[in-house]
């Protein structure tokens, strides 16, 4: 099935100027093995516009990040704030040497990054460094060790010029929990760069030439051996960084092999094993380029935050980051869809919206999101999740056009609304019904969820999950909430355009949006 002829209706109603019917859209080949499902709900007369099975529990992949979000600032708050304390475990004496050990005690603050733009803003790039591997991929611009620089400078004013002892990451906020199920990024409380290292791979001038990379941070954490080639400019990149060695020490060795195409860079991401270790390589190189001497004696036994945690008082705190408020995470989570933001916002509702419970967090967390919900009037028998991201979560669209509607009621509506993507703008819809009348007037989150489908070819697709979900004031002036979904959708990518089946989904689902407010 080749895609032009999935969106041949909608490309005639817009050369005609004619938004396409939602009958038209659900007639497209595309679709003809896929379950879709939406609802349109008018905000102010409390009535549905339009539904298609608005009951049908749908997978939701990242519109969960709606729920997530929204449960975030109703348990935290849009002004929350990280505090990242810095302590010595020890005394300093009269020449400045701590007699101990430093600890960076991780808080959850997943902006320990260049994110953080003079006037207190997050920066964010419309496709995010997590989602790498694309020409459209970057990184926000800037130094990602500008925070812990920022640390190492107040240390070395605090006094103390040399360490006798360890450079140490408390990170026993909560356990690590593994890699996260979109990006496979690391989830846990200490989160330098987005636990990635940024490689940007510059093709030679001809197929067969060496690229050159670029690494950012360098920190002894890992090096790199580019085993790379450069391939032609019509190829597919097929760079692989799965053969990670660990070398004496904890160091890593990851060697790259595969092709990249003639032409532009393409920014790829190394994702971080050992968090906490990749943080303290990072800081303790901004503590040696402060002029800050750091003697770890030999053999020194592993470091045990249980007995650190003596010395955390006010008295030995040597530097502290407080983060920018919360409202600032959320946009940067919402706008790129950023997975490992949200996967850890259950920890958080668990460690910071009651009293620290004990157990397992990940449910004492749900559990308090659920309990939310309940209280706001929601029968949780039309959802279902289980991560923050989405991965495997179940939504019936009536019940997301009413998260959004209490979301509407709530103190901090504007800067959830302000967070979401706008269609054909920005964020993970920068390139979704570009030109179109309801560009720059849908704000609204996207999902996308799927793999190969090897029936079909290596290129073959199976889209599990795409969705789009948010808020229109419509040309006739009616103010609504919409969730519209598509699930599984097989399917290869045309031979004529460079649109994959996702991409055909997402503009499928753009065009929905399209019509809702030309004709609602």
């Amino acid at each position: 099935m080749m895609l032009p002829l999935a969106i041949a209706a909608l490309a005639a109603a817009h050369a005609q100027q004619q938004p396409a019917t939602m009958t038209q859209i659900l007639s497209s080949p595309l679709l003809a093995h896929a379950i879709v499902a939406g609802e349109v709900y008018d905000l102010d007369t409390h009535r549905v516009l339009y539904a298609h099975n608005a009951q049908t529990l749908m997978l939701g992949a990242s519109t969960t990040k709606l729920v997530t979000e929204g449960t975030t600032l109703a348990l935290l708050g849009p002004n929350f704030r990280w505090t990242t304390p810095v302590y010595r475990t020890g005394n300093v004496d009269a020449d400045g040497h701590l007699h101990g050990d430093l600890v960076f005690v991780a808080s959850g603050d997943p902006n320990i990054s260049q994110r953080i733009q003079p006037d207190g803003t997050l920066a964010f790039e419309n496709e995010d460094h997590s989602y790498d591997g694309s020409l459209a991929t970057k990184a926000v611009p800037g130094d990602p060790l500008v925070v812990l620089r920022q640390l190492a400078a107040q240390v070395r004013a605090s006094g103390i010029t040399e360490i006798d002892g360890r450079v140490a990451i408390d990170s026993s906020l909560f356990p690590n929990e593994g890699p996260e199920f979109g990006t496979g990024v690391m989830v846990a409380p200490m989160m330098l760069n987005d636990n990635l290292v940024d490689v940007t791979i510059t093709p030679g001038a001809k197929p067969g030439d060496t690229p050159s990379i670029s690494v950012s941070p360098q920190t002894p954490y890992v090096d790199f051996v580019n085993n790379a080639t450069t391939a032609s400019a019509a190829s597919e990149p097929t760079i692989d960084m799965s053969k990670d060695v660990a070398q004496p020490g904890g160091a890593r060795l990851v060697t790259i092999t595969g092709a990249i195409p003639a032409g532009k860079p393409i920014l790829f991401a190394y994702r971080v094993g050992d968090p906490s270790a990749f943080a303290q390589a990072a800081f303790q190189i901004a503590l040696e380029q402060e002029g800050i001497i750091v003697n770890t004696p030999a053999g020194e036994p592993a470091f045990d935050p249980v007995s650190a945690k003596a010395w955390y008082t006010a008295a030995n705190l040597v530097a502290k980051h407080v983060s920018p408020p919360l409202a600032q995470d959320v946009k940067v989570t919402l706008k790129v869809s950023d997975n490992l933001h949200a996967a850890l916002m259950p920890y958080l509702w668990a460690v910071y919206a009651h009293p620290r419970p004990s157990g397992d967090l990940l449910t004492a967390g749900f559990a308090r999101e659920a309990k939310l919900l309940r209280a706001a009037g929601f029968d949780l028998s039309g959802a279902s999740q289980q991560d923050g991201p989405g991965g495997q979560a179940f939504w019936t669209p009536n019940f997301i056009v009413h998260i959004l509607a209490w979301a509407r009621t709530q103190p901090w509506h504007q800067t959830y609304f302000d967070a979401l993507p706008i269609l054909g703008v920005d964020g993970t819809l920068f390139n979704i019904e570009n030109g179109s009348p309801a560009a720059g007037k849908v704000h609204a989150k996207t999902g996308t969820d799927g793999s190969t489908d090897y029936l079909l070819g290596a290129d073959g697709e199976i889209i599990t999950a795409k969705g789009l979900a948010g808020y229109m004031t419509t040309r006739h002036g009616h103010q609504v909430a919409f969730a519209f979904y598509i699930n599984r959708v097989v399917g290869k990518p045309s031979i004529h355009d460079d649109k994959d089946v996702a991409h055909a989904c997402g503009e499928l689902l753009g065009a929905m949006a399209n019509t809702a407010y030309l004709t609602l």
